[in-house]
């Protein structure tokens, strides 16, 4: 699904943790959203993706607009976003972490 997109668009009212978010930028697709439940955790305000409040389309639209007509916003928030995976959703870093942890448990 994700390799046909050019942007992905998220326009929840009411959201967990948005894995749909990270599979996007995983993917290198800019993202517009709702600012709804964990949005904010997972993207980068104005570096992987334009944040909006729920319920305004007005600023949604506009958003959304942004990106359709601005190719190079489209690459930087692209290339930001596969960063902003990697450093915080990546297995590498996951499994470092459980690492790190068991290693500290181990010691006390």
């Amino acid at each position: 699904m994700l390799p046909g997109l050019d942007i992905v668009a998220l326009t929840s009212l009411n959201e967990g943790t948005p894995v749909s978010l990270i599979e996007a930028q995983a993917a290198s697709k800019p993202i517009v959203t709702t600012r709804a439940g964990g949005v904010g955790n997972v993207v980068l305000e104005n570096e992987t993706a334009f944040i909006c409040e729920v319920n305004d389309t007005a600023k949604f639209s506009e958003n959304l607009l942004t990106l359709v007509e601005s190719e190079k916003q489209r690459i930087e928030f692209a290339a930001k976003g596969w960063r902003n995976v990697e450093q915080k959703f990546h297995y590498t870093r996951l499994v470092s972490d459980m690492r790190n942890l068991y290693k500290t448990l181990l010691k006390s």
